[in-house]
């Protein structure tokens, strides 16, 4: 069963929308709460004739259309959390184009907002990702995806010019069966890369 909360006199609403920190245009329209899944609901939304900059060249444009979306965003009170918005696309005259307006609050393609990401990515730091998985309630595949986009983004801005010194480690990642070797910067303690073997018998 779903219960509807008002966004204007709902004490929890208030608390929502200052947790969310939007921004014009958009706000926070209504709530609602699964009561079987145990689960918020959050739908943003903006007005018509809300003006949006062009994510190609920042021209301010009207929204052309909508795509309905769905993030998971941080627990509240242990419960689940999903924000649904319609996300806009501008039909841009100065670039000639229809283009989907990024959000403030996730990546692009991504089905958690940035905040869910950051958490996950601190458990996956102190625990296995399977056991992230489970304290956050999501399948392990979808946090692997997390972690290889920001171990992809660490990588690629990671400058090595600087660099005099390396050191070449083994460790066990699975006593007994796999090994995995580390090539770190000896004077800043910098991971350099990561490979995993199997263990040679």
């Amino acid at each position: 069963m779903w219960t509807s909360l008002s966004s204007k006199d709902n004490t929890i609403a208030e608390m929502f929308k200052f947790a969310l920190e939007l921004e014009e245009p958009w706000e926070l329209t209504h709530i609602e709460y699964d009561d079987k899944d145990g689960a918020w609901h959050l739908f943003i939304d903006f007005e018509r004739g809300a003006l949006f900059a062009c994510p190609s060249c920042g021209t301010t444009c009207k929204a052309y259309d909508a795509e309905k979306k769905q993030w998971r965003h941080l627990d509240f009170w242990n419960w689940k959390t999903y924000m649904h918005a319609r996300v806009p696309r501008t039909n841009c005259t100065n670039c000639n184009k229809v283009i989907l307006v990024p959000v403030k609050w996730s990546r692009p393609m991504s089905h958690f907002t940035l905040q869910f990401d950051a958490w996950a990515m601190r458990l996956m730091a102190e625990m296995p990702v399977s056991a992230a998985a489970r304290e956050l309630r999501e399948h392990d595949t979808r946090m692997w995806r997390i972690f290889h986009h920001y171990v992809h983004v660490a990588m690629n801005e990671l400058n090595l010019t600087g660099v005099k010194r390396i050191a070449v480690d083994e460790t066990s990642s699975r006593r007994g069966h796999r090994y995995i070797t580390l090539f770190v910067d000896v004077d800043t303690k910098t991971v350099l890369f990561a490979t995993e073997r199997a263990r040679i018998r």
